[in-house]
């Protein structure tokens, strides 16, 4: 199970906040950010724990009834928005119950935490709403937000919270937290290569009984195209794979990306597999012709929202790596 010394591990600014947070000097109003999947959720909800907890030892002791509660997200001093998942917005009317209870003591009478996930997507007129709990502070109430980064808040909402960017994961971290889950290690060290340092997809990539097919489809097809005559036996083999394309796209972009970085000595090269012909090819690549590459690739995934035949893309995508890295 991931825990709050999960995440020290990760850097600095996020063990300085644990241990703030385990002292009793939380800040007022923190904003986690950081790529998907490298765990803002799950850190600020062990961070909720942490000050809902009335354990006499470490904090959060993840047994007692405050700590369930707390992570069950029914205890009555965590204070969240009601709003779906699946809503593009959070209105100022989500805040509405969380703003009044503000109003009022904590239920318990100890310690409230208001937890705003993906904060990004509260409107104007919920952010200036949320402003003035946040500029008159309770010294009894925590705020825990987290966004995909700070672009989508207004600089007064940011300029009154600790802003601590949750860093990628190392591969050795996400390779010993998949063999805690008894995930086969030769499995492990290949997904924590190939997941980006988000613990999420890792996770995503082992529970896909299809990942490991996939992979190798990818490698077979777009990473291995020397020619204009290699094109038609690898379209061949992405024929019948429309179900599989967005993941296929997924995987090529992450790889590419990677390459790209690479070209531009910002980040080594990836570990390709045997299946991978032509990972020279693609190890040697400018980073225009790989900008040119990415470019095709983002056409790609234009072209599936408007129904655009997968073959039609997949040719299309295959003969762009062709001429540009060869």
């Amino acid at each position: 199970m991931i825990t709050l010394d999960s995440f020290c591990a990760l850097g600095e600014p996020q063990r300085a906040l644990v241990q703030d947070v385990r002292s009793g000097r939380a800040p007022h109003a923190t904003l986690i950010t950081g790529i998907a999947g490298t765990g803002k959720r799950t850190l600020a909800r062990l961070l909720a724990c942490a000050l809902l907890c009335r354990s006499d030892g470490d904090r959060p002791c993840m047994q007692c009834k405050d700590c369930r509660r707390a992570q069950a997200g029914t205890h009555p001093d965590l204070l969240m928005p009601s709003v779906r998942e699946k809503d593009r917005s959070i209105k100022v009317d989500d805040l509405r119950a969380v703003i009044q209870a503000l109003s009022y003591h904590a239920a318990e009478g100890g310690r409230r935490v208001v937890l705003l996930e993906n904060a990004q997507r509260m409107t104007v007129q919920a952010q200036n709403a949320l402003l003035k709990s946040l500029e008159e502070p309770d010294g009894e109430t925590t705020f825990l937000l987290t966004a995909s980064g700070e672009t989508g808040l207004l600089p007064t909402v940011r300029s009154r919270c600790r802003v601590v960017r949750v860093q990628p994961w190392a591969p050795a971290e996400i390779e010993r937290e998949l063999l805690r889950r008894q995930v086969d290690s030769a499995q492990a060290q290949t997904i924590a290569a190939l997941c980006g340092g988000s613990l999420g997809r890792a996770l995503d990539m082992y529970e896909n009984p299809a990942f490991l097919s996939q992979r190798t489809l990818c490698e077979r097809t777009f990473f291995s195209v020397r020619s204009a005559q290699d094109v038609p036996p690898a379209c061949a083999l992405l024929r019948d794979r429309k179900d599989d394309a967005d993941a296929l796209l997924d995987l090529l972009e992450q790889q590419e990306r990677e390459y790209l970085l690479h070209s531009m000595n910002a980040g080594p090269a990836p570990k390709p597999s045997k299946d991978a012909l032509c990972a020279h090819a693609w190890e040697q690549a400018s980073p225009r012709a790989l900008e040119n590459v990415l470019s095709a690739v983002l056409l790609a995934r234009r072209q599936r929202t408007c129904n655009v035949s997968w073959q039609a893309i997949a040719d299309k995508l295959l003969y762009t790596i062709s001429e540009e890295l060869n």
